[in-house]
């Protein structure tokens, strides 16, 4: 099996445990995202070769918004910051199917 189908494999099960998880456990699972800083984010954009505008697009973001949080003008959301998450555990290839 190729590496991206593990990778998407790895994340549904990921999700099906949240999914069937009790509300309380999947709000401490939330609250476990910790915040990534500005510099984290470029270091993550440049090992897997992405300009910001590549990794808006594999986060539904603007461009924009990706050089704030490296700017560190803004801080990412949320649903953003556990897609950064993934992305630094996984690799791009998971985002961009």
């Amino acid at each position: 099996m190729s590496n991206k189908l593990n990778n998407i494999l790895e994340l549904a099960e990921e999700l099906h445990v949240i999914d069937t998880s009790p509300v309380s456990l999947v709000n401490d699972q939330i609250k476990a995202v910790t915040m990534m800083t500005g510099t984290e984010i470029k270091q993550l954009r440049a090992q897997h070769g992405m300009s910001q505008s590549m990794l808006a697009m594999a986060l539904g973001m603007s461009k924009e918004s990706v050089s704030k949080w490296e700017r560190e003008e803004k801080k990412p959301s949320g649903p953003a910051l556990r897609m950064l998450r993934i992305l630094e555990r996984l690799g791009p290839e998971v985002l961009l199917v």
